[in-house]
């Protein structure tokens, strides 16, 4: 939804006389196409060619900032860095830029340069939010509790609604096991969100189910995303853990592996595949 978003502003930029016969933004309007058809790797090479014609074109910084987010959905993860990092001059969304540069240094684990691009956020966006909640994570990978809760109150100041906020006290409650209050949050989230909902809301709300020992409820919250979640090792950790409560020690094994080949923490996986074994 974003990209598309993106090239709309991109586009609204050009007076409708010139969107007629001119290869720059024909290969802009192609590129929306792709994207449309799911043809990222196509959408990438039209957005390309349009800046390699028009080098000097003073959209330039927006195409860069969509051809980032869609090398980062193509798995070209260090040319996503270099196109954010290009599309940083003279962006009309530099605040985009850095969110989208900040979340994929995080994916590079490149997280010491990922604060310093949320330090940024926050010195020049002192409201952003997302922001607060962002570093915060990072805060809390570092095992700085106490720092990330001051962002998580400060979000809290600025907008007690808002989505981040409400993950941010989502995520407090599940670190001091107050699974019931965690899953309220979730529930509420997934209840007011427009669709399609986040898959994580019902990945994080199977985790507080398991841990209430809900686990038919967990169990329906994992199909929902099943389609979606095929790479991912913590939706694998958790359905493992739904298969051991329903004495499934076979699947939960498989399950559990699965989680280690897809980077899960290794000592937590271990662990589990230790209790199938009993």
């Amino acid at each position: 939804m974003r990209l598309f978003l993106l090239f709309f502003v991109l586009i609204s930029l050009f007076p409708a006389s010139l969107l007629q016969g001119q290869s720059y933004e024909n290969l802009v309007e192609q590129s929306a196409a792709f994207i449309e058809n799911n043809r990222l790797d196509s959408a990438a090479v039209s957005l390309q060619k349009a800046m390699s014609l028009e080098p000097a074109n003073t959209n330039n910084p927006v195409l860069l900032l969509n051809l980032g987010i869609l090398q980062r959905q193509l798995g070209l993860l260090d040319d996503a860095y270099i196109s954010f990092t290009a599309s940083l001059a003279n962006n009309p969304m530099p605040e985009l830029v850095l969110h989208n540069r900040a979340s994929l240094l995080c994916d590079m684990q490149r997280f010491g340069e990922a604060m310093e691009d949320y330090d940024t956020l926050i010195r020049r966006y002192p409201d952003d939010v997302e922001a607060y909640y962002r570093r915060g994570l990072l805060y809390l990978e570092q095992h700085s509790r106490t720092k990330a809760e001051a962002d998580f109150k400060i979000s809290e100041k600025i907008d007690p609604d808002n989505l981040y906020t409400q993950l941010s006290k989502a995520l407090i409650y599940k670190l001091d096991d107050n699974w019931d209050a965690a899953e309220k949050i979730y529930t509420s989230l997934i209840q007011s969100e427009p669709q399609p909902v986040d898959p994580s809301f019902f990945m994080n709300r199977a985790e507080c189910y398991v841990n209430t020992d809900q686990i038919f409820r967990a169990s329906a919250d994992l199909r929902v995303v099943e389609n979606t979640q095929k790479n991912n090792p913590y939706f694998y950790f958790l359905r493992g853990r739904i298969r051991f409560e329903q004495f499934d020690k076979v699947a939960a094994r498989a399950d559990f592996k699965k989680a280690g080949e897809l980077g899960y923490e290794a000592t937590l996986v271990d662990e589990w595949l230790k209790k199938t074994e009993k």
